[in-house]
């Protein structure tokens, strides 16, 4: 895995294409580190974006302060800590958003999951479940293929279509629009002392939980609580059933779990991340200093294996045979007497042992290569022999 790292960073960072799964987190100012396969982060020129790629999986660390951009994502992505304005293009798996400001979603494959954005939320299309929670600002919502939860929007509230249920948990305000369209059921969840209206379609089937006065006007239902100072339009589902607040607390229940969990997770997720800080790097110095000891040890192998050989070279050298002038038969010429018999030359003497062959020499060098003797074995071995000569 590759680490690129950038500093004095204070433009927007567009994330063009991410094979695999991407971890995004805002911490600090100015420095930017990407780690991933295959990685290629550029910059056009002074004071233009980062362009970020990666082959497959990426986990990156932003300034928390600029801009962030993500155009396709192979797999899922997760987004956190970000305050700038965060633009999400295409991703093929499941969204997870936290601690955002202002957010804008094109295209989601799977689930969606945003909570605690600190602006306008804008989504797109969602292909299967979205949970959406604590937005201080608008949100808007085209398409959500499964269910829906919204909690505690601050702004304006537009659901155009969810193609099962819709739960709805948050405070009516007089001065707010709110449109919700439901493919199943849609349950609100209605907090104590709620000034509302509910503009319902005459087809649409009601179940209230609590005190609540019902009108029709024409092809409409109006389900008033209180003065009725908030509209809130059911453009379309097949039953409307409000419920208050206090007495759901199997809901609740849950809510809080699910709250504890994701504040446990996000900090195993901090811990597990300041671990693996540099953990890259660390593997990548042994990895380095393990091949220079190998190189090492292979150089001096291959010396001395050099060394060895040149030495059963020299041996082998010294040790070829001489050949010897033998002295021919000697004669003396004595003109008063007749020559005295010619003395046959000596025998060569006979050596106590033949000399090492070279075919012994070289089956002592083939077990040296073989690792059956060590060099200062075979030069032992070898001495030996010779000293028999």
């Amino acid at each position: 895995m590759t680490r690129i790292v950038r500093t004095n960073v204070n433009v927007p960072i567009i994330i063009q294409t991410i094979g695999g799964d991407l971890r995004v987190r805002g911490r600090g100012e100015g420095e930017l580190i990407v780690d991933g396969d295959g990685l290629r982060v550029e910059q056009i020129g002074d004071g233009q974006p980062y362009l970020v790629r990666c082959d497959g999986d990426s986990r990156m660390s932003v300034p928390s302060n600029v801009d962030v951009i993500v155009q396709q994502v192979g797999g899922d992505a997760k987004l956190t800590d970000l305050g700038g304005t965060t633009d999400i293009n295409a991703i093929s798996g499941d969204l997870t958003l936290r601690n955002t400001k202002a957010v804008q979603v094109k295209t989601v494959g799977g689930d969606l999951r945003l909570k605690w954005a600190d602006g306008p939320v804008a989504v797109r299309v969602i292909g299967s479940d979205a949970t959406i929670r604590e937005v201080n600002g608008d949100l808007s919502v085209e398409i959500v293929g499964a269910d829906l939860f919204v909690r505690n929007v601050q702004g304006n509230c537009v659901i155009d279509k969810v193609g099962s249920d819709l739960v709805i948990s948050m405070d009516f305000l007089p001065e707010r629009e709110y449109r919700f369209h439901a493919g199943s059921d849609i349950l609100c969840r209605i907090q104590p002392d709620t000034n509302a209206r509910f503009i319902v379609p005459a087809e649409t089937a009601l179940a209230l939980d609590i005190p609540a006065e019902i009108t029709e006007d024409g092809e409409q239902q109006i389900v008033t609580l209180g003065d009725g100072r908030a509209t809130i339009y059911i453009e379309a589902g097949e039953e409307l059933r409000l419920v208050s607040e206090e007495e759901d607390y199997v809901f609740d229940l849950g809510v809080q779990i699910e709250e504890e969990l994701d504040a446990r997770l996000s900090s195993l997720e901090e811990r597990l991340s300041q671990q693996l800080e540099g953990l890259d790097e660390r593997i990548q110095a042994k990895t380095e200093q393990y091949v220079s000891q190998a190189e090492q040890f292979a150089a001096r192998a291959q010396h001395q294996a050099e060394r060895a050989a040149e030495r059963f070279r020299r041996s082998m050298d010294r040790q070829k045979p001489k050949r010897k002038r033998e002295p021919g038969p000697r004669f003396e010429f004595n003109w008063g007497r007749p020559p005295a018999p010619p003395v046959p030359p000596e025998p060569p003497r006979r050596r106590s042992s033949e000399p090492v062959t070279e075919q012994e020499r070289l089956m002592i060098l083939q077990m040296v290569q073989d690792k059956k003797i060590s060099i200062e074995e075979a030069e032992r071995l070898l001495a030996a022999l010779d000293s028999q000569d």
